[in-house]
């Protein structure tokens, strides 16, 4: 029986590189992972060993250096979709590219109250990423169309109180008490997509951050999920421009310890911490639209 290649895709993970923009007296450093992959027509390689068509992952690598050293890798979005458009508009098999970007943050050391001008300190987990997904034009004249996703992860948020978790569905399997006080914690992950091109690609990316942060911590928490719908919808409202938000937020608990053997108390001061098992938390959460407004009158 015949067989045929159904889906396919091949590149190169994660090209690293680092650069410095040494054009000012204080110095910019961004640090980078590239993941490329193609699509397209590649059957040829797998069906009958024919490499005519298909670019060296090598190349791929290179490509990202070259790019790197012409461009300003620290916008994200612009770095990806030019990258991307290259492979599409250079290489007629190639219907689709996807960039991925992963980007670790440095912070600018601040020494007696002023800002080095080329001393850097890594920060935690946190990165922010990019994921575009270029389409090659269908005719001739035409530019690449695609979407673009923004993001960040590795967010770690705890509070210490201002949380709770009570009156929920309980059944014979059921053990956890109801409480008002808890610690929350969290290691956030953010997905975001636009209905229109930003202006100032970096600069919204860093305001969605501060809203996030700030809603975490602006008020009560009945539950992971509610925290989460409040942080997406302050998102939503600062940012015309961002069409939808997807958030992750992992509950990593913070066990009370039982001292009780000891002849000790414990007042909601002494915990264990834990990441498993966790509570996994994620919704998507987008601006209404008039067709779902409808059914949701008339549901």
């Amino acid at each position: 029986m015949p067989h045929q290649v159904w889906t396919q895709s091949y590149g190169k993970s994660r090209v690293r590189l680092a650069k410095v923009d040494r054009d000012a007296d204080a110095h910019q450093y961004t640090e980078l992972s590239v993941d490329v992959e193609l699509d397209g027509d590649f059957d040829a390689v797998y069906t009958q060993g024919d490499n005519s068509l298909a670019l060296p992952t090598d190349t791929m690598k290179n490509t990202v250096y070259a790019f790197a050293r012409e461009l300003d890798p620290c916008e994200l979005e612009t770095f990806a979709w030019t990258l991307g458009s290259h492979f599409v508009e250079n290489f007629e098999h190639v219907s689709h590219a996807a960039i991925k970007i992963t980007e670790t943050p440095w912070q600018r050391l601040v020494i007696d109250g002023e800002p080095h001008p080329h001393a850097f300190s890594g920060s935690s987990a946190e990165r922010n990423t990019c994921h575009a997904v270029i389409t090659a034009p269908t005719k001739d004249g035409e530019d690449p169309e695609g979407a673009i996703e923004c993001g960040l992860e590795g967010l770690t948020l705890l509070k210490t109180t201002d949380s709770g978790f009570s009156k929920f569905l309980k059944d014979e399997y059921t053990t956890l008490p109801e409480t008002d006080d808890r610690i929350f914690a969290t290691t956030l992950a953010a997905k975001w997509v636009y209905n229109d091109t930003p202006d100032d690609w970096r600069g919204i990316r860093e305001r969605i951050r501060t809203i996030l942060i700030r809603e975490f911590a602006a008020r009560f928490s009945p539950s992971v999920q509610a925290t989460l719908f409040e942080m997406a919808s302050a998102v939503l409202d600062a940012e015309p421009a961002v069409e939808e938000i997807n958030l992750t937020m992992p509950n990593l608990h913070r066990h009370l310890i039982n001292l009780a053997p000891f002849d000790l108390d414990n007042p909601n001061v002494l915990f264990l911490p834990t990441d498993e098992p966790h509570g996994n938390i994620t919704a998507s959460i987008c601006r209404e639209r008039p067709d779902e407004a409808h059914d949701h009158d008339h549901g």
